[in-house]
């Protein structure tokens, strides 16, 4: 025989109030999960997922960071590249005033002076070159960056470890320090040991060394570009591709799944609810029966 009772709920009403609130539950959920696009939106949601998100996270802005750290070396590259490439164009015009100058047979010594003031005037170019060559205040070819010095320490990886380092170095290119056995530009001076007038052929050995060396430096760079910081730029970008996509596997919202959990919350909700209600005639019964 059937008790029926209004002093406490039945257990049937019990599981069917603690299913919907399971459910309420669920919906509110799936529709956090619909409305940010996220199936991560708290640490509950799924701990292990959230560690893996946050390591992948960082990574991608790690690695953003050091595409712009190789970016920006490489744009300091290029201005230290364009002033050699002013040197090298003035060197070789210097060249071509020693060529001249050792025509003593045909030039007068006023002519060779005219050419040592043109040759001053180039080595004064090529030492304002060598100190006004500079990036965000840094200057890139007055010997401040040179081996002896230390260099210039880029950072390539996400990590600030020393294999995720290189190093570039950019010597001097005063007319002081651009020097070989023979000597140094600034002897090409007027008065100097290798000025037209005195030494043309010693000028031209000068010059011709300082030419494969301003040459050597610009090749350098050139390599250390092409071959370490595209190349890196390239790696990175392609890393953030692959780490994004796990970082989207792991936190995104499976749309398609969600959206099949909701319309199952939805029927699961109405089931629930016409449960209590059953619940409810069954109350109402009983009041029915004391009213007779």
């Amino acid at each position: 025989m059937s008790i029926f009772s209004v002093n406490s709920l039945s257990g049937s009403s019990l599981a069917s109030i603690y299913q919907v609130q399971q459910t309420q539950a669920s919906m509110a959920n799936t529709l956090t999960q619909l409305a940010t696009g996220l199936r991560i939106n708290s640490a509950k949601d799924d701990p292990a997922g959230l560690i893996a998100q946050e390591l992948l996270r960082s990574e991608i802005t790690a690695s953003n960071a050091a595409i712009k750290s190789t970016q920006r070396a490489n744009l300091m590259m290029n201005v230290a590249e364009s002033g050699m490439k002013q040197i090298s164009s003035l060197l070789i015009d210097a060249k071509a005033l020693a060529v001249e100058s050792a025509n003593t047979g045909a030039m007068s010594a006023d002519q060779i002076e005219a050419n040592q003031v043109q040759m001053n005037g180039i080595l004064n170019s090529i030492d304002r070159f060598a100190s006004s060559t500079n990036w965000l205040g840094k200057n890139l070819l007055d010997g401040s960056l040179s081996a002896t010095n230390g260099g210039a320490t880029i950072q390539l990886g996400t990590n600030v470890t020393a294999s995720n380092q290189t190093n570039v170095s950019m010597e001097s290119a005063r007319t002081a320090d651009v020097a070989s056995n023979a000597g140094s530009l600034h002897d090409l001076r007027s008065g100097g040991l290798a000025s037209l007038a005195s030494n043309p052929g010693l000028a031209d050995q000068i010059i011709t060394s300082a030419i494969s060396q301003i040459a050597t430096q610009r090749a350098e760079i050139g390599a250390t570009q092409k071959y370490t910081l595209d190349t890196n730029v390239n790696a990175l970008q392609d890393s953030i591709v692959q780490l994004a996509e796990g970082l989207s596997m792991i936190s995104d919202t499976d749309f398609a799944l969600a959206t099949s959990s909701l319309m199952r919350d939805q029927i699961l909700m109405q089931a629930g609810l016409g449960t209590l209600a059953l619940g409810n005639q069954r109350a109402t019964s009983v009041l029915s029966l004391l009213g007779s």
